[in-house]
């Protein structure tokens, strides 16, 4: 907000003079003093630095959906199976991910009676030391790599025989990934978008 401030001004006194009694007073009065033409002063407007959402790795699974995702899973018969706060927790999967030996969490959505319907959401800590290493598994897998906004992105569309819908989202301080039990073009679509939501739930504003 800018604020200016204003000269004062003055008054030279008014002088009585009381004449004769019935005469009328005679007064006086100097006029008022002029702005000097002096700058005035005003603040620098401040800018607010810009906020930088920062990376936190979440502990749990119930952290990465939003209730509107929570809710469609369920509706779906997608249970959460594997993972922190899962039926099965980390005993889901016989030995750790890749994704979960790098510090990360791995969960598993889905139907215990319909394989097809399983997807597996995953989020990890990314360091100068593991970025080459996560970099060589996903290019290992077969995916394409691609550019987007600063971020490198791994991405394989599927299909609905043999070839599973993959996408993950590689940063300086994080990879997100989603694998979806089956491809084709509608379960890689979700695909993205679940990383693009992931995502937001897992930068915060400070």
């Amino acid at each position: 907000m800018r604020r200016r401030t204003g000269l004062g001004f003055t008054l030279a006194g008014a002088g009585l003079v009381a004449a004769l009694v019935g005469c009328a007073p005679a007064a006086s009065e100097e006029p008022a003093p002029t702005d000097s033409g002096a700058p005035v002063a005003t603040p620098t407007p401040t800018t607010d630095a810009p906020v930088v959402p920062v990376f936190r790795q979440p502990a749990r699974c119930a952290d990465l959906l939003g209730a509107a995702t929570t809710a469609r899973f369920a509706a779906e018969g997608r249970d959460l199976l594997g993972g922190p706060g899962g039926v099965y927790g980390g005993e889901y999967f016989a030995e750790d991910t890749f994704e979960e030996s790098l510090g990360g969490i791995t969960c598993v959505w889905g139907d215990e009676d319909d394989l097809a319907s399983t997807v597996v959401i995953s989020v990890t800590p990314v360091s100068i030391a593991t970025r080459s290493t996560i970099v060589g598994d996903l290019l290992g897998r077969g995916l394409i790599e691609s550019e987007i906004e600063g971020a490198l992105t791994y991405s394989q569309i599927g299909d609905e025989v043999a070839a599973q819908a993959q996408f993950s989202v590689l940063r300086e301080d994080s990879w997100v990934s989603v694998l979806q039990a089956i491809g084709g073009e509608d379960r890689f679509q979700e695909a993205t978008e679940l990383v693009d939501e992931v995502t937001e739930r897992i930068y915060v504003a400070e």
